[in-house]
């Protein structure tokens, strides 16, 4: 069942795009789409310096608290607080760029809206779900999300110069993804940030996750 649901939820990934891109490449400009494919393609090294390596280590290891809810939960709360550590990281790079880069200015508040995704990517634990083998709940809110986004584009992506529209959409499908994660891990884990602990151990940990990455 747990394959099947991959299987799905990949296979939904690759046909939802196919859907609406008709649409936008029909409505959005040239220009538009440029700026928005352009602004993705940017935040998206950014998103790869906030989670590099946690999902992977946090599966890993988190698998073998399983079974016992207050390792899990400590574990967890470890997790969360160096993965927002990174975000800040990956936050203050991206923003660095964005002042320095003066090519960077026409595409300033797409970007920001993309930049979104950093910061609920983290609060979203999804590595907590796998952890679980909770697939059920990862497709069918995969789903919901992307018909939402889909209907969403349709009402408020309209004309040539809504590419920003289009561009907050698409983070909507992620990022009420995420929030509905975090809702769920808290009450199930009480997720929150941690002020001391021996963080270096993971730290030295994720890097070779990263590596066998």
């Amino acid at each position: 069942m747990n394959v099947f649901l991959n299987i799905l939820r990949g296979v939904l990934n690759l046909i939802f795009p196919l859907i609406t891109f008709s649409y936008v490449s029909r409505v959005l400009s040239v220009s538009g789409i440029g700026k928005y494919n352009f602004s993705n393609s940017i935040v998206s090294y950014f998103v790869l310096i906030a989670g590099l390596g946690v999902n992977i280590y946090a599966v890993r290891e988190g698998a073998k608290y399983r079974d016992n809810k207050e390792k899990l939960n400590s574990f967890a709360n470890k997790i969360f607080t160096i993965n927002n550590y990174s975000a800040i990281v990956a936050y203050v790079l991206l923003f660095i760029c964005l002042f320095t880069f003066t090519k960077l200015h026409s595409y300033f508040y797409c970007i920001l809206i993309y930049s979104l995704q950093i910061l609920f990517s983290v609060i979203g634990v999804e590595w907590l779900f796998t952890i679980y083998e909770d697939f059920t709940y990862i497709t069918i809110r995969s789903i919901i999300f992307q018909l939402l986004s889909i209907i969403m584009l349709f009402i408020f992506v309209r004309h040539s110069n809504d590419y920003l529209k289009y561009a907050a959409v698409t983070v909507f499908a992620t990022v009420g993804s995420n929030v509905l994660n975090f809702i769920r891990a808290e009450k199930q884990h009480h997720i929150h940030l941690l002020l001391n602990f021996n963080w270096q151990k993971h730290i030295g940990e994720r890097k070779i996750s990263c590596v066998n990455a």
